[in-house]
Order: structure tokens, then sequence, then C-alpha cells
């Protein structure tokens, strides 16, 4: 016995035609994506500050780069970039779904970065700080992101 609702619940599929995977994003821009966002989220693992003056004062290393509110917010934002760019089709409807809302992300999170770097780094156990390796690589690779969520955004623009 055939259920009413079943009648109801029956989805066509996404219509396809040939003109609109013909602009279809380079493949370049989605793997300097991926790899920008998982420098980034490498970099929010290890420490962003350091005691500047190591000889008078010892080798101390700050707490990891994601307990700060740009840290975090990196880390995220590069979560959820992955994300999003991981479950697009091929479907315009989903990409114009999609890229915009990446754009914005990573805008937000270089913001975010681009704020910590011009406050400074601070101060570590009462004595100044420096910001490390993982704080530059870190700061180097959201623009980067935001580069290559530009560019996947403006092609489904131009289609």
């Amino acid at each position: 016995m055939a259920y009413p609702c079943a009648v109801l619940l029956r989805f066509a599929p996404t219509p396809e035609s040939p003109a609109s995977n013909a602009g279809s994003d380079p493949s370049r821009h989605r793997t300097l994506l991926f790899v920008a966002a998982a420098v980034s989220i490498a970099a929010t693992m290890l420490p962003w500050v350091r005691v500047q003056f190591e000889g008078l004062f010892g080798r101390h290393a700050g707490p990891p780069g994601w307990q700060s509110s740009a840290g975090f917010t990196c880390l995220c934002t590069c979560l959820l970039v992955a994300m999003l760019a991981m479950s697009e089709t091929n479907a315009k409807a989903t990409q114009q779904a999609a890229r915009p809302g990446s754009l914005l992300l990573v805008l937000l999170a270089t913001l975010a970065l681009a704020f910590e770097w011009w406050q400074g780094p601070g101060h570590l156990g009462g004595v100044s700080a420096c910001w490390t390796v993982a704080f530059w690589v870190g700061l180097a690779t959201c623009p980067l992101l935001l580069f290559a969520c530009a560019r996947r955004f403006a092609s489904i623009q131009t289609r």
C-alpha cells in the first residue's frame, strides 16, 4: 500500500544545464583555500607570544593562539570555511549559498587578526612579549584565504 504523503516527499533533482558548469571555479582556488585553512588551523594550535628577551628572562611561551579571541575566531572561521567548501556541489544554488558566507567569515577573521597585530603582543608574565612564527604564519595565511574566497565568489558572479 502506497502512503499518500510519499508522493510529497519526492524531490526533483536540481536542473543542470551545460552552461552552469562552463565557468566552474578553478581547482587551484579550492586547493589554495584548503591549504591556507589547514595552515591557519595549525598556526592557532601553537603559542602566538613568547618572552621578548629570552637571554634575560628565560624561554617562556604563552598559551596556544586559539585561546585568544582573534585566534579562536581564526580557528572557527577556517573550520567553517573548509566545511562550506566541502559541502558545495556543481549546482549554482549551493555555490551562491556558500561562497558569500565564506567570504564574509574570512573577512571578519582577517580583520580580527589585523586588530590583534595592531594592538601588539603585550606582556607575558609581567615581561614584554613578542610574536612567534606561528602568529606571523596565521597572519599571512588569512589574506591568502581571503583571496581564494574572493576569487571563488567572483567566479559565480561572472556566470
